[in-house]
């Protein structure tokens, strides 16, 4: 390359980060502005068609991918426009993964805690379990703790006394950072073994509820779980306290979300790493109480909302409508209901990413959505098995 190339080269690269930089300008001021303009506007004020304007506005916000300073103004946005992000894999999801029980009548004055990283990955020597579990006691609070168990080395004796105060533990994979989305299926099951098996160790019993990190699950994840006995679970209230080191506004943002049958996520603060998390914590609890909101572990708010489990549905002792799933991995589970109208209910909400085939009692397929290429076959084998031969 000439002298004249390296010029030219070097202007086209100066060029580039400068343009950058008057990007990210420009976004940061059109975040910050959107939010003024959107809190100076009620929602029940504005007329049908402008909300679907503001939704949509938010909704391409959304698809830019955000970086971490675009985070804050971004979460105070779709805070202020009740849209709840976090919950919007529920499309994709479906009924595999619990959301909320907002829904639920007697969810009602009861919100769940939920804690993710749990218990601490930078060493017990730097470990805020101690603190935590104080002020959970001081506001009379309980949690689910999902713990990563490649975190929970040497701390063995504060998750028990965590159990001892009414506290639950979730699985949550060995450890962060690690792309189990696309994982081989069956290195996918041995890692989610790995940390079945320390909170076995712990409590002396498998852990019902389970949350993929990042929030990313696939159909073949969903088919282990499954397998394995557990629920995926995410919420309703979340603001990447983890990225924003703004305490008073990671709890004041979580509260505007916050309602009867919530399910919260927060993140595990430790001695110089997500610290600031500790106070955002003190100050949600606070905020919750104020305003008459119980807080609670994740099974008791299930519990609370008295919502049917699939165990609770099955209807084994009798021929019924049969919903069943065959998952990516070959996995064939499924649930039988004793009316049309619940299968009907149940199948809306099933998620896209699996094969899945409804048969009524006398074995004749109702409904079908899926490649078949044997799987439809193979599901109603399961039927058979459980009904009798089918048609």
């Amino acid at each position: 390359m000439d002298i004249c190339n390296i010029k030219v080269f070097s202007r086209s690269q100066a060029f580039m980060r400068q343009r950058k930089r008057r990007r990210s300008c420009k976004l940061k001021c059109f975040f910050e502005k959107a939010e003024v303009l959107f809190r100076s506007t009620s929602c029940t004020s504005c007329s049908s068609s402008r909300r679907v304007s503001r939704i949509l506005l938010a909704l391409t916000i959304a698809s830019l991918g955000p970086s971490a300073f675009m985070l804050k103004p971004l979460h105070s946005l779709t805070t202020s426009l009740n849209l709840r992000p976090v919950t919007w894999p529920a499309l994709v999801y479906g009924n595999t993964t619990v959301f909320h029980y907002a829904s639920s009548p007697t969810a009602q004055g009861h919100v769940a805690l939920t804690i993710d990283d749990g218990l601490c990955r930078s060493g017990a020597g730097r470990s805020m379990v101690t603190e935590v579990r104080e002020l959970l006691k001081e506001h009379g609070a309980q949690a689910t703790f999902f713990l990563c168990s490649d975190y929970v080395e040497d701390l063995e004796a504060e998750a028990k006394q965590l159990l001892e105060d009414g506290h639950e533990f979730a699985n949550h994979c060995p450890k962060d950072g690690v792309d189990y989305y696309n994982m081989p299926p069956v290195e996918f099951e041995t890692e989610l073994l790995k940390t079945s098996s320390k909170i076995q160790e712990l409590t002396g019993a498998n852990p019902y509820w389970f949350r993929a990190p990042q929030g990313k699950y696939s159909g073949q994840m969903h088919g282990y779980v499954s397998k394995h006995g557990m629920q995926h679970a995410l919420g309703d209230c979340y603001c990447d306290d983890w990225a924003i080191e703004d305490s008073q506004w990671v709890a004041g943002t979580m509260l505007q979300q916050a309602r009867g049958g919530s399910v919260m996520i927060v993140h595990m603060p430790e001695k110089g790493f997500r610290e600031h998390i500790f106070k955002a914590l003190e100050l949600l609890l606070i905020g919750l109480k104020e305003r008459g909101l119980t807080v609670v572990t994740l099974s008791r708010l299930a519990s609370l909302a008295a919502r049917p489990a699939a165990s609770a549905m099955q209807e084994e002792q009798h021929r019924g409508y049969s919903v069943i799933t065959h998952h990516a991995f070959g996995h064939v589970d499924g649930i039988v209901f004793g009316t049309k109208e619940e299968a009907l209910a149940h199948w809306r909400g099933l998620p896209l990413f699996s094969a899945h085939m409804l048969l009524g009692p006398d074995g004749k397929e109702l409904r079908y959505y899926g490649r078949r290429d044997g799987r439809d076959v193979e599901m109603r084998d399961w039927a058979g098995q459980r009904n009798g031969p089918t048609q």
